[in-house]
Order: structure tokens, then sequence, then C-alpha cells
């Protein structure tokens, strides 16, 4: 039985967190070249049986986004091991060694100098023979076919079938899907979107507004927003929203259905649609818990919000929200 491994080292990351190095996110790059790598295989129909990696921030949402390209709206595995976190060469192979024999193709995430080492423990001979001395960049991938049991891994066992780095592949995505011939900037479940307005009912004595609306910084630490973001492959538009709430907000509580209006935008060159959910906001994440408390977040009362808000849709959506919300209080 042919055997495919994929070693793919994690994308760039940032090179300093406070929380530590296990912590390190990636960078806006990072993303994007782990998804051209996700596209790179999904074209050739390289799809793994199981995607393993490392439960730090960096190998893990690298194995996130390789997921979301290679399987939308479906959840194989991706078993994290901690024994992975910078593992030296030796460690892998183990790792490789344990797999349950039914397993044809595995995507290991992994970090330097492990990963990069790693070839020359299960395909020695063949690296030696090609003259190849893999260093894996940043979001760059060695692909490597065995016939041999997962047990029996070994320098004369495989063969190296190619070596990709991110920017020698497409840099921009099929669209509306993986047969699209139109291209854009983004993969193209980025294009549709979803929003919650997060909200709770206090009463401000000074400025007559019953609703606060829970914002944070963007991204980029310029101006407050409401948490949105693309669909993720596999959610419905609400679902997807609540995990947004949670990531971006750090907060919890019960969207309703059906959604309360739709907006667009233009951003990577395209139009990107956008439908907003109401969320009744529950509880908070404490910072240690939430996973951009970077961004930090503040109780923003609905008139100012709607000041606020830099897209002319979600600012009529809220407006919208404002009336009913005093329309039921007088009914």
């Amino acid at each position: 039985m042919k055997r495919l491994i994929t070693l793919l080292r994690h994308g760039e990351t940032v090179t300093y967190d406070a929380r530590g190095d296990f912590h390190r996110p990636l960078t806006e790059d990072g993303k994007l070249n782990v998804q051209r790598i996700g596209a790179f295989l999904e074209k050739q129909g390289l799809y793994p049986d199981l995607i393993m990696a490392s439960p730090a921030q960096r190998t893990l949402h690298s194995a996130e986004k390789l997921h979301k390209i290679l399987f939308p709206g479906i959840k194989p595995a991706i078993t994290q091991d901690r024994t992975l976190y910078n593992a030296d060469a030796h460690a892998l192979l183990s790792a490789l060694q344990g797999l349950d024999e039914d397993i044809q193709h595995v995507v290991l995430v992994g970090h330097n100098p492990g990963v990069s080492a790693l070839p020359a423990l299960i395909a020695g001979a063949d690296l030696r023979k090609k003259r190849m001395f893999p260093s894996l960049k940043p979001a760059s991938m060695i692909m490597i076919e065995t016939t041999d049991s997962w047990s029996d891994l070994s320098p004369s066992s495989g063969h190296i079938l190619q070596q990709v780095d991110a920017a020698n592949v497409a840099q921009d995505f099929p669209w509306p899907d993986k047969n699209g011939t139109e291209r854009r900037k983004r993969p193209a479940y980025f294009y549709r979107q979803s929003s919650v307005i997060p909200y709770r009912n206090r009463k401000n004595e000074q400025t007559g507004d019953d609703i606060e609306i829970l914002m944070t910084l963007s991204s980029g630490g310029k101006h407050f927003v409401i948490p949105k973001g693309a669909i993720d492959p596999g959610l419905s538009a609400v679902e997807s929203a609540i995990k947004e709430a949670r990531e971006e907000a750090g907060c919890m509580g019960s969207a309703t259905e059906p959604a309360i209006g739709s907006y667009h935008y233009q951003k990577w060159g395209s139009r990107c649609d956008v439908e907003v959910f109401a969320m009744k906001v529950e509880d908070l994440l404490p910072d240690a818990e939430w996973e951009e408390s970077h961004r930090g977040r503040e109780w923003i009362d609905l008139s100012r919000a709607i000041e606020m808000v830099k897209e002319e849709g979600l600012r009529k959506i809220l407006k919208t929200f404002r009336e009913n919300a005093l329309q039921d209080q007088a009914s």
C-alpha cells in the first residue's frame, strides 16, 4: 500500500507574545500562505486522512486553515499532540510510526528544526541521491511517498515527491468554488460572512439609551467594530457568528434567528455579503480564556455605536434594531 506523508511547517508568526512562545499567533500573511498550500493540495486532489499538529497556536491554527480549504463542511480529525510542540525529528518519527495502518495520507504540521530534519529519517537515502537538503520555510511543505508500514519507517523507506514553498504556488483562489474560473485574493468562503450585535439592556440616565453594544478594537487597533467574520465551512451563518463573537469579543449568549438584516461591503477586491444576528450577552470570558484579548472591549451606548460603525449598511441595521427595541418597550 502506498502512503503519503506531507510535512508542513506552520505559517509565519508574530515574533513575540506576552503569554509566551506557545501562544504566538500567525500573521495575516502566515494564514494566507497556509491557505495557498491548501489550495495547491486541493487542485491536485491530495486530501489527507488525518492532520496532526501540536496544540501550539501557530501549528494548530495552520492545521485549521489548511482544513478549511481542503474539507469545507466536513470534520475529519485534527489530532493535537502536546509531544509534537517544538519536537525534534525523532519524536516526530515516533508519532508517525504509531499511526493506524488504515491511514494512507497524513499531514504533519510542525515546527523547525524538527520538521525540516524529519525527511532524513524517512527518506534519507533518496535525499542523498537527489542531493536535497530540506530546510522548510514557514508555510512550505515536502511530500514523501512510502510503501512501508508506518511502524517500519526508516531512512530507506521514502521517496521525495515534491517540495513546495507557498511563494511558488498560485497566490489567488478560485471563485465561487475550486472549479470556478474567476480568481480572488482570498478563499471563496471569505466573501460570505456573518456578524452578531452583542447587546445588553442597561439604562443610561444621561443619554436615555436602554441598550449597550459590546464592541472591540479592529485587528489593527484603529477603531471599534462589531464581531464579524467569514462563515466557517461546516457551520451555519448563526453558528459561525456566535463563534466569532466568542473569539473576537470574548462574549457568549443566545443569538436569535432569522437574521435581523444583511449588508455588503468591498474588501479584497470584491464584494463581501454579511448576515447580521442579534445576540443577548449572557457571559463574558476572562482575559485568560479570551482568544483575542489583545483587542480590548467596551460596552457602548447603542446611539453612539451607530455613529461609530464604518459600514453604512450596518449603521442602518443598528438603527432598525434601536427602533424595534423602542417599539417593544412601548408595547
